[in-house]
């Protein structure tokens, strides 16, 4: 799902009566949250299942206390099942360490399946905020790999 089209959708239900808004879509799922605390203004937060190569996570609205600006997260999440690397060779620099900045198409990592080494490439520009998987373990389709900070 394009970014636009999720921030829409998380602004519909932070200004809606609506809770919870699950959508379905060729195998796509994503899951948008919203927490309500009394006195306070509502966190949103928005989950992805299946293949979705990324998801936002929003900390809602600006707090009571001033206008800080939405944070948002974009997960990378495992395309095939396979192996996690983070450099192209055990004695080559790793792609990105956190608190890197990325752009779009930039490689973050290997994923090796089947013998074929493949190049997992950031779908958004940021600054990598966690890495979620050691070098060299085993990775899930659709495990979340990476979050980048996008705002």
């Amino acid at each position: 799902m394009k970014k636009e089209k999720l921030l829409k959708l998380i602004r519909l239900v932070e200004e809606s009566d609506i809770d919870e808004l699950e959508i379905r879509r060729w195998g796509h799922a994503v899951r948008i949250v919203k927490n309500h605390r009394a006195g306070q203004s509502s966190d949103v937060q928005v989950h992805t299942v299946g293949s979705a190569p990324a998801a936002a996570q929003t900390s809602g609205a600006p707090s009571v206390e001033g206008d800080s600006p939405v944070r948002t997260a974009h997960q990378v999440t495992s395309p095939m099942v396979g192996t996690f690397y983070r450099s192209p060779a055990p004695e080559a620099p790793m792609f990105v360490e956190v608190g890197d900045s990325v752009r779009p198409g930039q490689t973050l990592c290997i994923l090796e399946a089947m013998k074929l080494m493949n190049e997992l490439e950031a779908e958004v520009g940021g600054v990598i905020r966690k890495i979620l998987v050691e070098n060299g373990h085993p990775v899930e389709y659709g495990q979340v790999l990476f979050e980048i900070d996008t705002a």
